[in-house]
Order: structure tokens, then sequence, then C-alpha cells
């Protein structure tokens, strides 16, 4: 698979998967969105150009290297891997459908700024935070808050998944990691 992969498909909506291609810049893709193209970036939990266009559209991310850890409910794969159950607050939006399975995720959360064009589609759960990859040890999360890092990510206040409408009707959503996507994702099922 290439770094970046940009499929257009009917309905004039392009699927960015970002590792990123020197060809797709931020300016490229909000010109897309002038275009009235829907747009669908997944980030990475490394700085890419992405991390910096999130911004302008009043999504924080952690500092770089910082995934969602959950280690809720108990299983046996990596706190970084996590089934997400959306709750009743996401399938209130009438974006999600009610009783889904939960969606397996591996990324990094994103905060909401006060934009009112962002909608949360799929919150992080409540018991999750994002923490450096050492698997969210309590003394790495004081270390990061004391070298001046964004302090304690936690909970249903962050996303996963968010949306942002612009004013000629294009959208674009931001998911917080790629394998969201991925077959392997879509077919795993929680053990119970």
């Amino acid at each position: 698979m290439p770094s970046a992969q940009v499929v257009r498909r009917s309905l004039n909506i392009y699927f960015l998967v970002a590792g990123f291609a020197k060809d797709i810049t931020p300016q490229s893709l909000v010109s897309l969105l002038n275009l009235k193209s829907n747009l669908i970036i997944a980030l990475s939990s490394k700085q890419t150009p992405l991390s910096s266009l999130a911004s302008e559209f009043s999504l924080i991310l952690p500092p770089p290297g910082t995934p969602l850890i959950s280690y809720f409910p108990k299983r046996d794969e990596s706190a970084a891997l996590i089934p997400i159950l959306p709750s009743s607050q996401d399938t209130a939006s009438n974006i999600l459908s009610k009783n889904l399975s939960p969606v397996w995720f591996s990324g990094i959360p994103l905060s909401l700024g006060n934009n009112p064009f962002l909608v949360p589609i799929l919150h992080a759960p409540l018991e999750s935070f994002a923490s450096e990859v050492d698997g969210g040890a309590a003394d790495a999360i004081v270390d990061a808050a004391e070298r001046g890092g964004e302090g304690l990510w936690a909970g249903s206040r962050l996303s996963v998944v968010t949306g942002f409408q612009a004013l000629n009707g294009a959208r674009v959503t931001w998911v917080g990691g790629v394998d969201i996507f991925s077959d392997e994702f879509a077919q795993k099922e929680v053990s119970k």
C-alpha cells in the first residue's frame, strides 16, 4: 500500500489515508472542500502536515505518540486496541445507527474546540485516556504533564471520529486512526 492513497469515488467523495504523499497538501485538501467535495481524513499518531490542518478546524490533537488507551473491557489485546460501543450520545445524532456492535479503534483521540460546525460522531469511551505508548503507566502521565504536555486527556469528552460541515455544504470527517477502516477491525469480534 502506498504511504497515502486517495481514491475518488462516485458522489465526489475522497478517501484519504494519511501516511502522506508530497502532492497532497493541506491547501489542496481545502481546495477540494471549496469544490464541494467530501473528505475522510485519517490521522496518524505521528506529527504530519494534517496535524496542523486539524487545528484549522478547531480540533486539538494530543502530543505526537500519544494514542488512546483503555483497559476496559478486560481483553487479551493491547490497551491501545479498543472496542468502542457507540453511546446513546453518539446514536442520538442519527448519524450512527442504534444497536451497533462495538467499533474497534486504534489511534489518537480528538478534543473539540469551540467551532459550532464540529459534530462528534463517535466518542471515546468514558474510561479511556491518551497516554504515551508505554501502556499508560501513571508515571508516564505525570512525566508528560511535567514536561509541559497537554496534561491528562481522558473520557467521553474526546472524540475518535468527528465531522465538520463547511458553509458550502462540503463535509470533512476526521478519524483518529486509519485502522478503523481495515478488514481486520471490521471483522473482529469482542470476546465475552
